[in-house]
């Protein structure tokens, strides 16, 4: 593996809301008797932490020799009779609603924490705890799989008619696959937070916090609008994702995998 330099210093200041926000959090519940608050505060600040350390370990894997993984993806999804340039032409086809769509695909970590907030805030203290663990270990094992099979998803490997990606504001454009087609090939110079985009195609990690979402609100008012929601993530995220089907079917193992082990009760004997 190659030395990478990384902007250590960016990434220390992209910190420090992560450790402010612990730092608030222990500070309300030792001196101002605000358990629930002081949950929330610590609870988003270790994910926030996790998930920017998550992120530093996947660039670190660029450059990929080779995309081997995605030509297998889409042969796989071929033979189920999916093609993302198709899909992607069926939502322009509405482009009001593929338009809402690109919000919805971008709701997804405001909606982790929604999810974050209303549990803490409602005393549900044993469902957040299993929801971090589920979240946390999902990230991890999604990042080992993608260390070993990486994956950009079918946007780096197709152009679209042209003006097609404009009418529905398309996340994953012709400029994202471009950038995706050059860290593969070439990795960054410097590691920067500025320079961070999502690279991860298999597994869809947008599945997971869709399912988060929505497990982890079971029994709640929040559970049918984060059920609606996310239903209409599933077009979101194969359109605007720019991801193979067979992402979102590794996404869907990835969370049950997690769940299962984060409300395993051996993991709630493991509490302080």
């Amino acid at each position: 593996m190659r030395s990478q330099p990384i902007a250590w210093v960016g990434f220390g200041i992209s910190l420090l809301p992560t450790i402010g926000l612990f730092a608030a959090g222990v500070y309300i519940r030792q001196f101002k008797n605000q358990p629930k608050i002081a949950q929330l505060a610590i609870a988003n600040s270790l994910f926030l932490g996790f998930m920017g350390i998550s992120t530093l370990l996947i660039y670190l894997r660029f450059p990929v020799a080779e995309l081997a993984f995605d030509q297998w993806l889409m042969r796989a999804d071929a033979a189920l009779g999916y093609s993302w340039p198709e899909i992607v032409q069926t939502v322009a086809n509405h482009p009001e609603f593929g338009y809402f769509l690109r919000f919805v695909y971008l709701s997804s970590l405001p909606q982790l924490f929604v999810m974050v907030a209303y549990l803490a805030l409602t005393g549900r203290s044993n469902t957040l705890d299993q929801a971090l663990l589920a979240g946390t270990l999902s990230l991890l094992l999604t990042t080992i799989i993608w260390w070993i099979v990486p994956s950009v998803g079918p946007a780096a490997f197709h152009s679209l008619p042209e003006g097609l990606e404009s009418e529905i504001g398309l996340v994953t454009n012709s400029y994202y696959a471009e950038l995706l087609r050059t860290l593969a090939a070439n990795g960054l110079e410097v590691i920067r937070p500025s320079d961070i985009v999502g690279t991860i195609a298999f597994p869809s990690y947008h599945t997971v916090m869709a399912l988060l979402v929505v497990w982890f609100l079971r029994g709640t008012v929040l559970f049918i609008p984060a059920v609606i929601l996310n239903i209409l993530m599933i077009p979101a995220i194969l359109s605007h994702g720019g991801h193979h089907l067979t992402d979102m079917a590794g996404g869907v193992a990835v969370f049950a995998i997690a769940a299962w082990i984060a409300t395993r009760p051996c993991m709630q004997k493991l509490k302080p």
